[in-house]
């Protein structure tokens, strides 16, 4: 109990960033490098998107801090276990900000999908930097050959910026022969740009989905 005590600032602190709750503040104040590799049957079937957050190196600092300040250095590992469990428990209740659609080409539009739950994670730290990896499953894995899908992993409030790493950040070596991955990036006007870096911490965007604007799509889909 003393050591979740010691813990607690950091798991608000981290969870007032993290967690829909915080929808009352937008625009980008932290930075999340994404990787992402698409897992597929030998069916064909897109099972779901194993997934790495590597946080930029401020926000990153503060976490070390606080973890390495939470208690006794023996007990660190156990502090980043506790600190994962929190994160993912919470994150759970957005899908990981991801948002898939399965296509539907004849009616020329799109449903979206539903996610399972993470169970599959790790938060490790990398250098001066942190990282939480987990594998996010599809409730009903698509053939890709028969409904192309995509994807979008973004914080609707834009506090967070959410972007695929521009080293492997998009994975494809887990696709079947014939399959591809194809990343669109996001082309936000110039006034929704204005608005973004004109709003600060402590205001709220008019829009309650401005992240979508600035989001990457990626489309998975094979050949017939």
């Amino acid at each position: 109990m003393q050591r979740l005590n010691r813990l607690e600032p950091l798991l608000l602190i981290t969870l007032a960033l993290l967690v829909m709750a915080s929808s009352a503040i937008a625009h980008p104040h932290v930075w999340v490098d994404l990787r992402v590799k698409p897992i597929m049957n030998e069916q064909g079937q897109l099972l779901g998107l194993q997934q790495a957050w590597r946080f930029d190196p401020f926000y990153s600092l503060v976490l070390i801090e606080e973890l390495e300040r939470g208690g006794p250095k023996n007990e660190l590992e156990t502090r980043y276990d506790q600190l994962a469990v929190e994160i993912v428990n919470n994150l759970n209740n957005v899908h990981f900000f991801t948002q898939g659609f399965f296509s539907q080409e004849q009616a020329n539009s799109s449903v979206q999908a539903s996610w399972g739950k993470v169970i599959d994670y790790t938060l490790l730290r990398i250098g001066q930097r942190i990282e939480i990896k987990f594998f996010l499953p599809l409730n009903q894995p698509p053939l890709l050959a028969i409904t192309p899908f995509s994807y979008q992993i973004y914080d609707p409030t834009y506090y967070i910026e959410m972007l695929h790493a521009l080293e492997a950040g998009l994975n494809s070596t887990a696709l079947i022969q014939g399959c591809t991955a194809q990343l669109k990036t996001p082309t936000p006007s110039a006034d929704l740009i204005e608005k973004a870096l004109s709003l600060d911490k402590t205001e709220t965007a008019d829009d309650p989905q401005l992240g979508l604007y600035f989001a990457e799509r990626v489309t998975l889909e094979c050949l017939n």
